[in-house]
Parts: C-alpha cells; structure tokens; sequence
C-alpha cells in the first residue's frame, strides 16, 4: 500500500448480474478524516467499501489509495496494511485473544517476541487487561470481542481502517461505549476511518463527514450539523428526520425535569 492513507475512488461500478450495486460512484477521503457511509440496506456501501481492499472488484472505476491504484500490486499484502473491522468480529475460536491479534504481524514476518510485545501494547490501547491475551474468544462478552477486533485490526499499525457495522451486534450502552473508544483512537493514532453503518444517531457522533447512500449512488455529501438543518433531497430528510426528532424529544423531557 502507498504511504499515503487518503483515499480516492473514481467513478467505481459493480454489477451483480443486472443488479448494479454500485453506481459510477466518485468519492474522495482526505487522510485523517473519520467518514460514514449510511443508506438502507442494498445501497451499495458495504459493496463500496470491500472495493478499497479488494474484497471486492470493481466493474469499472479506479481506486487509489495515498495516490496509488490499489490493483497495482498484491491483493492480500494491500489487506494487511489495512485494518478491517466487520459485525461480529470473525475472531478465529481455535486461537488465543493473543494469537488473533497477532496474526498479520505474523503474516508480515514479524518476530515471535514482537509480535508478542505488540499484543500487549494493544491490549492496554483497547482497555483489556494483559493476561486477557492467553483468553479464548468465547470466554469474552461481545464488547470484549469487539474491543480484540478492534485491536486486531491495528496489529500491523495500519493508516487505513475500514469499518463495516463494527458496533452492530452490541447493546445500546455497549456500543456508545466502544464507538466513542475508538473516536478517541482514531484522533491518538491518526488514522484514517471509511465506517459503514445503519446506525444513523451513531454517524451523527462519530463522523466528520456523512455520504448518504441509496441504490448505489451518492444522495449527500456533509458535515453532520450540515445535515441535521435539513436537505433538499426527501430520501436525505427522512433518514436524518429521526435523530432530530429524537433529539428535540429529550430536550423537551430535560426542559420539563429542570422547571420541576
């Protein structure tokens, strides 16, 4: 992968038969910058995203990562240089908490005692206790599945995280827990975040930038506070309508408590 984290994605197609999944899609991602990318399901953003570590390949388009086409190489050396966290972890059960995290800097050919001190250094990065690394996977509650995900993802100190409904599975506490956990890493590690989620509240939160998705295209583009005055588009305004309604809901509940 080139040094660079930006990403830029040019007029990218997919085709699934008839089905187009995405749609001459053209997107750019500056380095640093925390984006969601929202719409219901079958808008084409997970589809989208797989196109940056080539899990999945485009129909037509290009996809550049820090200015170099991502097909100019090795497809699973450009995925061990990216961080990838999905719904459900995929966190292998025969493996300690240890070894899965280790396992791309393994891949990589990092030494056994590295990779060892690389664990631990994670470990404390995503609020576990150290001796959770001789732990199997089912002897963790979700978050801690997701917090080792998480950590696993980062094992090779990528620049790039790709995020694809990472908090999903979780209770509503557990999950503002954890999106907030990794905001605060995202700032300290300086990375750059792609997140894929129905989770409209929690784009709001955690993003600097929201693209709205339907049937494979782009409908909107902006800050969250841009999006919450209101968009031109209906599809744009039915999504972000919820989260301000609800938001106006707790601020007449707080208003009523206060006056008492």
């Amino acid at each position: 992968m080139a040094a660079g984290a930006g990403i830029d994605i040019e007029g990218v197609t997919k085709r699934y038969g008839a089905a187009v999944a995405v749609d001459k899609v053209s997107l750019s991602v500056q380095e640093g910058q925390f984006v969601a990318l929202v719409g219901a399901s079958g808008s084409g953003k997970t589809t989208l995203l797989k196109t940056i570590n080539r899990l999945v390949e485009p129909d037509d388009g290009v996809v550049r990562l820090g200015g170099e086409d991502v097909t100019q190489g090795d497809a699973a050396l450009l995925r061990r240089r990216i961080g990838y966290v999905f719904q459900g972890v995929g966190l292998f059960p025969h493996l300690t908490v240890g070894e899965n995290i280790a396992v791309t800097p393994r891949l990589l050919g990092w030494s056994k005692a590295d990779a060892a001190a690389r664990v631990i250094e994670l470990l404390k990065l995503v609020d576990l206790p150290a001796d959770y690394a001789a732990r199997r996977p089912d002897a963790l509650s979700g978050g801690q599945r997701q917090r080792v995900g998480v950590a696993r993802a980062l094992a090779a100190k990528p620049k790039l995280m790709l995020m694809d409904e990472p908090f999903g599975a979780l209770d509503p506490v557990t999950r503002d827990i954890l999106g907030g956990a990794y905001r605060k890493l995202h700032e300290e590690l300086g990375l750059t975040t792609l997140m894929v989620t129905h989770d409209v509240q929690e784009a709001l939160l955690l993003a600097d930038r929201i693209v709205v998705m339907k049937a494979g295209r782009i409908l909107a583009d902006d800050a969250p506070h841009a999006l919450m005055r209101g968009h031109d588009n209906p599809d744009v305004e039915a999504l972000i309508a919820t989260p301000r309604k609800q938001a106006e809901r707790v601020r007449e509940l707080m208003d009523r408590s206060e006056g008492a």
